[in-house]
């Protein structure tokens, strides 16, 4: 066979090119990385094991349930505290940046369903880092394009010290941009619930309004809401009454029935 007639040193070399090249890999690897293989984020060190002591450190922590932290800031609508706004329901939302195409998209479906928010005694507070003068300017050019009123003020955080506190800004971020978070806050300053959508993808007004519907109506009450719930649908009740056939009525009615055949 021509393969047996070949140098047995070309052989050799043939049977470790493999070898050769995985090992030649590896060191240019260690080379590029400065001798280093540990995981990097973005220049960072992967996240180290949740440590409660440094908790409050940590903003991607859930803030469903606790106490807001309250700010005073500059807005369209004057100076803003938020711990002025006690004793309504606040919707606390941010955007990544003025005069860009889907944060307008945003407050243009705002504006036409803010009479709703206001109808269910909701206060809107709008929010990014943009300066209040950028902010002013892109309302107006709203308005006027549109033909509408934004009637909520918009805050400036130029200092991104709300936006970090609420956890509105990525922390593995290369931008200042904050993404599009929404913090439900109770009339007794307390976040019930919070979404957050990533900067390229527009939140959905009636979804805002149907979550805003459902902590409302079952707030400090047993009712719960089902998945898919609307406005106008029956609520559930606690797992508490559940036992009693209350729950499984409910599901018997809206259940579709399981095909046996």
């Amino acid at each position: 066979m021509a393969y047996q007639n070949r140098p047995s040193s070309n052989l050799a070399l043939e049977s470790s090119a493999p070898q050769i090249m995985v090992l030649l890999i590896i060191g240019l690897v260690n080379h590029w990385s400065g001798q280093s293989l540990t995981p990097q984020i973005k220049g960072r060190d992967m996240l180290q094991p949740y440590d409660s002591a440094q908790s409050q450190d940590i903003a991607y922590r859930s803030l469903v349930g606790s106490p807001v932290i309250d700010f005073a800031a500059r807005s369209t609508k004057g100076e803003v505290r938020l711990s002025a706004f006690s004793g309504r329901w606040i919707l606390l939302f941010c955007h990544p940046a003025d005069f860009t195409p889907v944060c307008t998209s945003e407050f243009v479906a705002l504006a036409q369903e803010q009479d709703k928010f206001a109808e269910m005694g909701v206060q809107l507070l709008g929010l990014s880092v943009d300066s209040v003068y950028s902010h002013m300017g892109w309302i107006e050019w709203i308005e006027t394009k549109f033909n509408l009123s934004v009637n909520f003020p918009v805050i400036e955080d130029v200092s991104m010290d709300i936006a970090r506190a609420y956890g509105m800004i990525d922390a593995y971020s290369d931008t200042t941009s904050t993404v599009r978070a929404c913090l439900f806050i109770d009339p007794a300053q307390k976040v019930q619930a919070l979404i957050h959508y990533p900067m390229h993808i527009g939140r959905s007004v009636d979804e805002l309004l149907r979550v805003q519907r459902a902590l409302i109506d079952t707030y400090q009450t047993a009712k719960v809401a089902p998945a898919n719930w609307c406005p106008g649908d029956d609520f559930m009740q606690s797992a508490a009454d559940s036992v009693s056939g209350g729950t499984k009525g409910w599901l018997q009615r809206v259940m579709l029935p399981i095909d046996k055949s």
